[in-house]
C-alpha cells in the first residue's frame, strides 16, 4: 500500500496544495500496523511519515480529537495538536476544515445502484425546488453524450420541492434539451416521469406516456432502459457510483445481494475500486450455506478477500424470501455452525420477536457473541428486544428510508440508549438515496425530506449519529479495529468536509459533502482546493 499511497497524488497536485516539511523536530512514532488500532509504545524512534495533514479539526464520535494527523503506509501513525507536527514526505494544510472518519453505510444495495440504467443524476434528493432540480439535471447533462438518457431511479419525491408537485415534461426538456430524461420517485405519489425525447423512446416500445410526461408503467420503462445497456455501461455506472460515494465522504459499505458483485470485484482487480466493499450473500437453505462455505465465497471461481474487498458473511435474506419462513432457523443454524456473520431483514415487531427467539435457541448451541449477528431495518423495535440482542452479543442496524415518508421512523434514541451494538444505513437504492447526509439530518432532527417533523422523540446528537455511521457500522463487518475513528494503527479513511459538521445549521446538514476523501491514505476524491490537477 505504500506505493499506492505514493502514487495517489500527482506532483502538480502536491505543488499546488502542500508544503515541504523537512526536519520539523517532533517525534512521530510508527504504529503497530498489525495490531489494528493499537498505537506504538512511548519512546519509539521518530520516523518520517508519508503524509501529514495539518490545520484541521479531526472529529470522530468522541468530538474534536486532534488538529494534525500523520499517515504512513496507509495507516494513521500519529495524532496531535498545533505545534506538535512531525517530519513528513508531504504536508497538506487543510485550512481549518473539519475532518471525520470515512462514513460507512451499514446496509446499502450498492451494486444495484451501480447498474441502474442511463447516466444517473445522483443528487436529485438535494433539490428543494423544480428550478434546483433543473440545475441538477443540467449539470449532469454537461458530462453525458448527447441523446443519452439521464436517469434518477428512486431516492426522492416531489414533496421535497417548494412547489409540492412533480416537474412537467416541458420543464425536463428545458433542463436537458439534448438528452432523454427518466425520473422515478419513491413514495409521495410522484410516480415515473420523462421528457419529450424519453417519450419518443418509450412510445417506440409500447409504453404509454401522457402529455404531462407521466410514464404509465415504471417497471416496463426500466426494463426497456436495461435492454439498451451494455456490460461497459454497467461497469461505467459502478465506477461513477464510487466517485459519487467518495464525494459524499463514504469509504465503506455493507452490500447485500448476489447480482452485480462481479463489477466492483472487477474494479478491485484493476486497482480502480475506491470504497471498502463488504458483500453479504443470501442463503435459502442449509445446503446453500454449505456450498458457499465450501467455495470460500468464491466469485468467478476465485476466492477474494483483502481490506478493500472482503466478503462479510450472509444476509439479508436467510431461509428464503419469507422473513418468518420455516427455513430461517435451519439455515441460520448452519451459518452459526461454520462461524459466519449473519444479518437478517426484520421490520415488524412480529419479525423481530421471531428472529430473536431463533437467535436465542441457536446461541445455546453455538454462542453468537463473537459472530456479530444482527437484525436490520428495525422500524419498531422495542426495549426488551434490544436488551435481549445485547445479551446475546448481537447487534441492531436501523435503516433510514422512512426519511422519504410522512410517517415515523426507526427509534434511533431508543437504540442508542440501549447500548446494543448499533449502526445505520440508507438501504438505497432504489428505495432511498445513497446520501449519508440526508440520513444524518433525519437522525438528528427527526425531519423528513420535506422538512416535516415525523420522528419526534427519537432524535440523537450529531456525535451519536456520527458514531452509528462510522465506528458503529464498522462493527457489523469486523472492521471496527481498522476504521471508524481516529486512532493510531487504523486505516487512514477520512473525509475533509465542506463545512463544520458540529456547528452547521440543521438545514445545511443535507448539503454537506467531502472536498477530500482518503481510503487507506490514498486520495480517491478531491474538489475545490483539492481538485484533481489536469
Amino acid at each position: 500500500m505504500a506505493e499506492d499511497s505514493a502514487r495517489a497524488w500527482t506532483r502538480r497536485e502536491w505543488l499546488a496544495t502542500t508544503t515541504a516539511a523537512v526536519g520539523v523536530p517532533v517525534a512521530c512514532p510508527r504504529a503497530a500496523h498489525a495490531a489494528g488500532g493499537q498505537a506504538a509504545t512511548a519512546g519509539a524512534q521518530p520516523v518520517t511519515s508519508d503524509l501529514l495533514l495539518v490545520n484541521g479539526r479531526f472529529v470522530d464520535h468522541r468530538g474534536v480529537v486532534a488538529s494534525a494527523l500523520a499517515v504512513d503506509n496507509g495507516r494513521i501513525v500519529w495524532l496531535g495538536q498545533a505545534g506538535e507536527t512531525t517530519a513528513a514526505d508531504r504536508v497538506l494544510d487543510l485550512g481549518g476544515r473539519t475532518v471525520i472518519p470515512g462514513l460507512f453505510d451499514g446496509h446499502v444495495h450498492y451494486t444495484r445502484a451501480g447498474v441502474n440504467p442511463g447516466y444517473e443524476a445522483r443528487r436529485v434528493e438535494r433539490a428543494y425546488s423544480i428550478a434546483a432540480l433543473q440545475e441538477t439535471l443540467a449539470a449532469r447533462a454537461a458530462g453525458v453524450p448527447s441523446g443519452a438518457f439521464i436517469t434518477c431511479i428512486g431516492g426522492w419525491n416531489h414533496t421535497q420541492f417548494v412547489e409540492r408537485r412533480p416537474p412537467t415534461s416541458a420543464e425536463l426538456d428545458d433542463a436537458a434539451p439534448d438528452h432523454a430524461v427518466y425520473l422515478s420517485g419513491t413514495g409521495g405519489g410522484t410516480g415515473a416521469l420523462t421528457n419529450s425525447r424519453g417519450r419518443a423512446f418509450f412510445a417506440g416500445r409500447g409504453i404509454d406516456v401522457d402529455d404531462a410526461g407521466r410514464v404509465g408503467n415504471a417497471n416496463a420503462a426500466v426494463a426497456a432502459l436495461r435492454e439498451a445497456q451494455t456490460s461497459g455501461d454497467r461497469l461505467r455506472g459502478t465506477a461513477d457510483l464510487n466517485a459519487h460515494a467518495n464525494g459524499l465522504g463514504l469509504t465503506g459499505v455493507i452490500n447485500p445481494g448476489v447480482d452485480d458483485q462481479d463489477l466492483p470485484l472487477r474494479l478491485w482487480r484493476e486497482d480502480r475500486l475506491t470504497i471498502r466493499m463488504r458483500p453479504t450473500f443470501p442463503a435459502d437453505s442449509p445446503e446453500e450455506v454449505e456450498a458457499r462455505v465450501a467455495n470460500n465465497f468464491a466469485q468467478d471461481g476465485r476466492a477474494v478477500g483483502d481490506d478493500l474487498f472482503r466478503v462479510a458473511g450472509f444476509g439479508e435474506r436467510i431461509g428464503g424470501r419469507d422473513p418468518m419462513g420455516e427455513g430461517f432457523e435451519r439455515t441460520a443454524r448452519a451459518i452459526a455452525r461454520h462461524g459466519w456473520l449473519l444479518q437478517q431483514h426484520s421490520i415488524s415487531p412480529q419479525e423481530n420477536a421471531f428472529h430473536l427467539a431463533a437467535f436465542q435457541r441457536i446461541s445455546a448451541e453455538y454462542p453468537l457473541r463473537d459472530l456479530r449477528w444482527s437484525i436490520i431495518h428495525l422500524q419498531q423495535i422495542d426495549e426488551p428486544t434490544l436488551r435481549a440482542l445485547d445479551a446475546l452479543g448481537a447487534g441492531a442496524s436501523a435503516q433510514t428510508w422512512t426519511y422519504l415518508s410522512d410517517r415515523g421512523g426507526p427509534p434511533f434514541r431508543r437504540i442508542v440508549d440501549s447500548g446494543v451494538p448499533a449502526a445505520v444505513g440508507t438501504d438505497s437504492t432504489n428505495v432511498s438515496a445513497l446520501d449519508p447526509w440526508a440520513s444524518l439530518f433525519y437522525m438528528t432532527t427527526g425531519r423528513n425530506l420535506a422538512g416535516e417533523l415525523t420522528n419526534d422523540g427519537q432524535q440523537i446528537s450529531r456525535l451519536e449519529a456520527l458514531r452509528l455511521y462510522t465506528l458503529g457500522a464498522a462493527w457489523f463487518a469486523f472492521d471496527d479495529h481498522h476504521v471508524g475513528s481516529f486512532d493510531a494503527g487504523k486505516h487512514a479513511d477520512l473525509a475533509v468536509l465542506s463545512d463544520d459538521y458540529l456547528s452547521v445549521p440543521e438545514a445545511r446538514l443535507r448539503s454537506l459533502e467531502s472536498v477530500l476523501t482518503l481510503v487507506g491514505g490514498r486520495r480517491v476524491w478531491g474538489s475545490g482546493p483539492f481538485a484533481v490537477a489536469p
